[in-house]
């Protein structure tokens, strides 16, 4: 099981975030987005929250955006140089094509990328994507719109992102993520529009302020 956290929120913003991240340890692998990816220059805010979680043993990985395949190849590869400067463990790739055309483009792009690779498509890609990565993201979306999804065999290493679970489903919507995909994804009180500004209520150690 690998818990996914997207946390797209600025350490200076919410330092709790960060800091029940910090205090889940090697439990839960956080996406880190400085700015649309690591950004043009190095964030020394960036630079020590990244550090409070490597200390705590939790894994990151640095985001990076295909935009569907209509990114530049160069600029991908900008980014993914340029996550050299934080502690990641790997690469989370964001707006992933789903097409088997874009297939060679895009593992070109996970071939540059060190460490654990996850694709986010946000649904179920040709199932070539499969063998590019250690995860693939094939749901994205809200929790009354998951719950409908038919349990149709998904590819071997899925993991869904599911957002707005109220907060009294969130024991059953994690129950429909094991028996899915292994529990590998998220389910998340955090709504729309910004359902990764903070962390999930279940996340937050007790006494700690969310």
């Amino acid at each position: 099981m690998t818990t996914l956290l997207p946390l797209y929120t600025h350490p200076l913003e919410d330092p709790a975030a960060w800091q029940a991240v910090a205090s889940a340890g090697p439990t839960v692998t956080t996406i880190i987005n400085v700015h649309n990816g690591p950004g043009r220059a190095a964030d020394t805010v960036y630079d020590q929250a990244t550090t409070l979680l490597r200390a705590a043993g939790a894994p990151m990985l640095g985001y990076v955006d295909l935009d569907y395949g209509h990114r530049a190849d160069a600029d991908i590869e900008d980014d993914l140089a340029a996550w050299h400067r934080y502690p990641i463990d790997g690469v989370f790739f964001d707006q992933v094509p789903t097409a088997d055309a874009a297939l060679a483009g895009t593992a070109r792009m996970t071939r540059l990328a060190r460490g654990l690779v996850v694709l986010n498509p946000g649904t179920r890609p040709d199932p070539a994507y499969a063998a590019l990565a250690d995860l693939v993201c094939t749901y994205e979306g809200p929790w009354p719109d998951y719950r409908q999804q038919p349990d149709t065999p998904d590819l071997p290493n899925a993991a869904h992102l599911v957002y707005g679970v109220p907060t009294a489903e969130l024991a059953h919507a994690r129950a429909v993520l094991a028996t899915r995909t292994g529990g590998a994804g998220l389910v998340t009180d955090g709504t729309a529009p910004l359902p990764y500004r903070g962390v999930p209520s279940w996340l937050v150690p007790a006494g700690m302020p969310r």
